[in-house]
């Protein structure tokens, strides 16, 4: 299972790095928008695993 506290952390590293990106080329250049696409990916996989959990009730 993925360590989501980690993978939590990333993803806000990178949503920093994307603000970056946007503010430094716009939001429709080719770096913003791969950025943004990994984020996608990354809050996908974050999803997955949580909804995945069952309780231990």
């Amino acid at each position: 299972m993925v360590d989501l506290k980690g993978l939590q952390e990333r993803i806000e590293r990178e949503r920093r790095e994307l603000n970056k990106l946007a503010e430094q080329y716009g939001i429709l250049d080719w770096r913003t928008l791969g950025k943004s696409q990994e984020i996608d990916l990354m809050v996908n996989d974050y999803n997955k695993q949580t909804q995945n959990k069952k309780p231990t009730a």
